[in-house]
């Protein structure tokens, strides 16, 4: 298993110089907050041309301009989906995004995030002994689009409690700030997918000319691409489900709407009628009995009349007759 190495501290930088001079290969995690381009350089020999890609961070900046590579080193963005150690208020989510950056060498692989999370920590992943060092990049990389993977099993999960509350009307109307919620979630993550997947190909040639980097017969890396393939397309099939469920809010709205209309006109209408100072109805609306019998009565015929040809005839109210089950 490879060595693992978080921070940059004078114990760290003893074991980062011991690692290198045994030539072993290891695993460096660092946050941009604990860490300096001076001590990239000087600790870790990261060369200028790959600094620029490895500290411009946020979404503001291309992901072309995230990657580079020469004979010595690779640089390039990935995203990964953490547990939040303090959620903020209203959040419809548990995992958040973290931008990450990976630099690999013939003598280690760094990741360098913004955030202050531990990644060998959050990730685990999983580097057996005999391994080449190939591997070992393989698997730190193949643990983070594995968490994307994650997140969206949790857009999933959402959509479909949203399309269970949708079909019972009696648990209410499917509310807006969910829909909107999933929507955003879904955007984000094909905003940092997507980009990933038109770079991996690139990387993958790239990483078998770094000097010092044991090669592997495994097309590792070639499973990181089609695994990314795979993640936009159930990013986009859900979105499509998204898109299903908001047609269906719509159709609700729509549906009530209609039905309101529907009891509402016919009621304008009566009402109307008998607003008129007809002679015949003024001269015999003459006590409490008639008044309640005629006013009030026809009005409560109607919307009887009403509810059994609309509402009792709706697809809506015949789902809710139903027996569970179906029997």
């Amino acid at each position: 298993m490879a060595e693992i190495v978080e921070g940059l501290g004078t114990a760290e930088r003893e074991q980062i110089g011991a690692l290198r001079k045994s030539q072993s290969f290891f695993w460096i995690d660092l946050s941009v907050g604990a860490t300096s381009r001076d001590d990239l350089r000087a600790v870790l020999g990261v060369t200028e041309p790959a600094l620029r890609p490895l500290l411009d961070f946020g979404e503001s900046v291309a992901a072309a301009r995230k990657f580079h590579a020469d004979e010595r080193q690779v640089a390039f963005a990935l995203s990964c989906y953490v547990e939040s150690a303090a959620p903020a208020e209203g959040t419809t989510f548990r995992l958040t995004p973290v931008e990450v950056h990976v630099l690999v060498t013939g003598d280690y692989v760094l990741t360098l995030h913004e955030d202050p999370v531990s990644l060998p920590r959050l990730l685990a992943p999983d580097m057996p002994e005999g391994r080449s060092d190939q591997y070992v990049v393989y698997a730190v990389v193949d643990s983070m689009v594995a968490t994307v993977f994650d997140a969206l099993d949790e857009v999933e999960l959402a959509l479909e409690h949203l399309g269970l509350t949708s079909a019972d009307i009696r648990m209410g109307r499917t509310p807006m700030a969910a829909l909107r919620a999933i929507n955003s979630r879904l955007s984000g993550m094909r905003r940092r997918v997507g980009p990933q997947r038109g770079l991996v190909d690139r990387v993958i040639v790239e990483l078998g000319r770094v000097e010092g980097l044991a090669a592997d017969d495994e097309p590792y890396f070639e499973r990181i691409g089609r695994q990314l393939n795979r993640l936009v397309d159930a990013i986009d099939a859900a979105a499509d489900a998204l898109s299903k469920g908001i047609s269906l809010r719509l159709n609700e709205t729509t549906y009530w709407l209609t039905v309101v209309a529907t009891i509402f006109l016919p009621l304008t209408f009566i009402t109307g009628f008998f607003g008129m100072n007809f002679g015949w109805m003024v001269d015999r609306v003459d006590t409490a009995l008639a008044f309640w019998l005629l006013g009030i009565g026809t009005l409560l015929v109607g919307v009887a009349l009403i509810w059994l040809l609309v509402i009792r005839g709706s697809p809506v109210q015949s789902e809710l007759d139903t027996p569970e089950g179906g029997q």
